[in-house]
């Protein structure tokens, strides 16, 4: 397991456990651009690019995990796109409370750092946000010799 992967485990658990989101897309949360074989008719919500940038700490391992998580609608106008991308803002904004799979572990809460649309005529219509925290490698601590 990686940092990506741990942290996207989370989010998407998180994201279909939340009644708000379930309200607006039902259990439509993908790990990427849905098929049509897993049922993914608009609207959903799909996790897209992740990045991670290493930070140097003396005491252990860190990165700072990005994630981009995308709405899709065909509804007319914005409006349901906006609304899913806000249910998942209330769902994910400044949490703190999730646990990572092992050996990794929140170091910050998560932070919607951005928001904004997709236009693209030849598409459905498409709502992003930005996702931020940063994730830990734990380790044992070593026992001092003495």
């Amino acid at each position: 397991m990686t940092p990506e992967t741990a942290l996207l485990r989370v989010v998407t658990d998180a994201l279909v456990a939340d009644p708000a989101v379930a309200a607006l897309v039902g259990d439509k949360v993908f790990d990427e651009i849905p098929n049509d074989r897993r049922g993914g008719a608009p609207p959903y919500v799909y996790v897209g690019p992740i990045n991670r940038q290493r930070l140097y700490l003396e005491c252990g391992t860190a990165w700072t995990v990005r994630v981009r998580i995308y709405a899709v609608t065909t509804a007319f106008g914005r409006e349901q796109g906006w609304e899913v991308i806000e249910a998942v803002v209330q769902a994910l904004d400044g949490r703190d409370d999730l646990t990572l799979p092992a050996p990794f572990s929140l170091q910050n809460r998560l932070d919607v750092t951005q928001a904004g649309d997709v236009v693209d005529p030849l598409a459905p219509k498409a709502m992003f946000l930005d996702l931020t925290t940063i994730v830990a490698r734990d380790t044992p601590m070593e026992e001092p010799l003495g």
